[in-house]
């Protein structure tokens, strides 16, 4: 039995109904309830038996045409046994109406032995021996153990989700239907990606139809009244593979295999989709939900990501030119992946030359490693004068955001390798509608 009410007792309960959990969709219940106002806060809870499940709380979005500010969280990378979720129970206190997760859910790596000075703080699982995930019950697993979390589980309740994947829910920096390891034949990569698309689905809060075998579109349109429009894309299934052997933070040139034009990032379909969703979009800001880094991390004639955008500058240029040509000056690109904080001008051209056609807001992860030291602060924003903030703790963005002006909040915890730890503002900026880049606040 589900059932959804406008107040925590349901004392005045206005949808409800029965619902299978079937074993061949590992129990889950997948509702959409329909019939409900917009702009309205419900609790919803489950039944079975004599037992009644905690109780959550969401909310519908404005109708089309409501200025109606939105106050929203963006997060990712949540390695479980990297740290603990602080940020997590930060965000299910901080009254949210929305929370964007921009992927990297789950890690798909073997369990570690527990070793904190190793910064691997908690088992994975009870007996801490779990595999790498490749088949079906391996991913579900674990999301289970995932969300055992009393602080994810919080989060989750607090308020609706809109939810993408990034790598680690299959396999890390995977493209297409190619594995990051050497020796995995197309045939085999195809059944785990079959597995891990089918576990996801299974297992996150997303109005998409069920995977058939490896593919599963979950690009969608997600409207907060005009206010806001969260153009939610992926940017992994339909990818080229990594260039230049997808080297990191190699200092040599690039090579040339990175400048081809016919290289995908998007799927030329999604690419379309996107494109024409942000240039007939009237919303005050367009909101792009990304994974990786679309600024330019470069030096010189170096690309210190290939993972990131960077590595696929033809399409980040023809997404780019799309936004510059239809005189677009309210695009914010929300990311994760990336394990640090900050904020970017996500510029069209080189040199001189180059515009700034959107604005960037990195979020750090909620628990996964920083892959810098946190006293190359300065060093990275000396280097890439088009990066404005630069922070490697943990934590989350908070973006109140309403037609006239968008105010980002980067929350960090100081120290994630300890349970309980307190989460702090270190930085706010400001951005508005009609003018491409951040301010500090």
């Amino acid at each position: 039995l589900w059932e959804v009410a406008t107040d925590d007792d349901f004392g005045d309960v206005v949808a409800a109904g029965t619902g299978p959990a079937p074993l061949d969709r590992a129990h889950a219940v997948r509702i959409d309830a329909g019939g409900l106002e917009p702009s309205t806060w419900y609790s919803y809870r489950f039944r079975i038996g004599e037992w009644t499940s905690p109780v959550g709380r969401t909310r519908t979005a404005p109708p089309g045409d409501a200025d109606e500010p939105v106050d929203f969280g963006f997060a990712s990378c949540q390695s479980f046994q990297s740290g603990w979720y602080n940020a997590w129970r930060d965000v299910a206190e901080s009254d949210l109406d929305l929370v964007v997760f921009l992927g990297d859910y789950i890690y798909e790596n073997a369990s570690q032995p527990v070793d904190p000075a190793e910064g691997v703080v908690r088992p994975l699982g009870a007996d801490n021996d779990e595999p790498e995930c490749t088949t079906l019950e391996d991913y579900r697993r674990r999301y289970a153990i995932y969300r055992g979390d009393e602080n994810l589980r919080a989060a989750h309740a607090a308020a609706p989700w809109l939810v993408v994947w990034d790598d680690h829910e299959v396999d890390n920096n995977y493209a297409d239907l190619s594995s990051e390891k050497d020796g995995v034949s197309a045939e085999e990569f195809t059944a785990r990606r079959a597995a891990a698309y089918r576990a996801w689905w299974e297992s996150m809060p997303v109005r998409v139809p069920p995977p058939e075998g490896p593919d599963l579109e979950i690009d969608r349109t997600v409207d907060w009244g005009s206010v806001a429009s969260f153009f939610l894309i992926d940017t992994r299934q339909f990818r080229a593979d990594q260039a230049c052997g997808d080297a990191t933070f190699d200092l040599s040139p690039a090579c040339d295999e990175v400048k081809g034009a016919d290289r995908q990032f998007l799927g030329a379909a999604q690419e379309a989709r996107l494109i024409e969703g942000l240039t007939g979009s009237a919303a005050a800001w367009n909101v792009i939900g990304n994974q990786t880094v679309m600024s330019p991390l470069v030096v010189g004639d170096a690309i210190l990501n290939y993972d990131q955008w960077d590595g696929y500058p033809e399409a980040r240029r023809r997404l780019l030119s799309a936004i510059d040509e239809a005189g677009l000056t309210n695009t914010v690109v929300i990311t994760g992946d990336i394990h640090v904080a900050g904020v970017g001008e996500v510029q069209l051209g080189d040199g001189d030359g180059a515009r700034t056609v959107a604005t960037e807001l990195v979020g750090t992860s909620i628990s996964s490693d920083a892959p810098i030291p946190e006293d190359l602060s300065s060093l990275v924003t000396e280097l890439l004068p088009w990066i404005q903030y630069f922070d490697a703790r943990r934590g989350w963005t908070r973006c109140r955001v309403d037609s006239g002006e968008w105010t980002a909040e980067f929350r960090v915890v100081d120290d994630n390798l300890a349970e309980g730890q307190p989460v702090s503002t270190d930085a706010t900026f400001t951005i508005r509608p009609d003018s491409p880049g951040a301010v500090p606040a």
